[in-house]
């Protein structure tokens, strides 16, 4: 995945509140494959620049910027995203604030090979959720970051020590955060972009009319 602080010295704004881009480029980037094909820095930026343009733009405001990407921007980009595919998603920002629900709808959409763009935010500054790298050395987890207000990719759920974490992309790095501290916080500013599709089956029947002669 991508980090906003690769503009830091061209774009001080996306620099700052550009996560929510950058989790939606990571998205798109992933379901068109670049998982596996790979990309270089260049068009990954590149990439960045133009959905800016085209749909991802921060508001113009800047106090408004703080706010980082809007959700309703994301819900507009998702369904075109996915309609230039012929594919009409369901797209929706906080489907529920239910922490047994909430499992449900990502674990679907991991099930589904979708990467889940997610955010923390909490008013109070202190209640931070700790991010973790893994030590190959000493076989754990090292406390390596803090985020309050951010948006990140979940990209997939593990299990250590019989606690659920999830494993998260971010800063173009892979953490880990305790699944129970980030569900703790599920509010209607932190929550998931939940996509689904449905499929609509259409079953046509004949009228066969039956004729008798005698």
């Amino acid at each position: 995945g991508g980090n906003q602080t690769w503009w830091r010295n061209q774009d001080e704004a996306m620099s700052f509140y550009g996560c929510g881009i950058i989790a939606m480029c990571n998205l798109e980037l992933y379901v068109d494959g670049v998982g596996i094909k790979g990309i270089s820095f260049e068009d990954y930026k590149a990439y960045v620049e133009k959905r800016r343009k085209e749909i991802y733009s921060l508001h113009e405001r800047s106090k408004l910027q703080r706010l980082g990407l809007m959700p309703s921007i994301m819900e507009r980009g998702m369904d075109r995203f996915y309609n230039a595919k012929g594919i009409d998603p369901i797209v929706s920002w906080c489907p529920t604030i239910n922490k047994r629900k909430i499992r449900m709808l990502i674990d679907n959409m991991l099930d589904n090979n979708v990467p889940v763009v997610a955010s923390y935010y909490v008013f109070n500054k202190k209640q931070k959720l700790y991010l973790y790298t893994y030590n190959e050395k000493t076989r754990g987890f090292d406390r390596t970051a803090e985020i309050s207000r951010h948006y990140f990719n979940i990209v997939g759920i593990t299990r250590r020590d019989g606690k659920d974490m999830l494993v998260i992309s971010t800063w173009g790095q892979k953490y880990y955060a305790f699944y129970d501290q980030w569900v703790r916080k599920l509010s209607i500013f932190s929550n998931i972009l939940y996509i689904t599709f449905t499929i609509i089956n259409i079953t046509r029947t004949k009228s066969i009319k039956k004729i008798s002669s005698k």
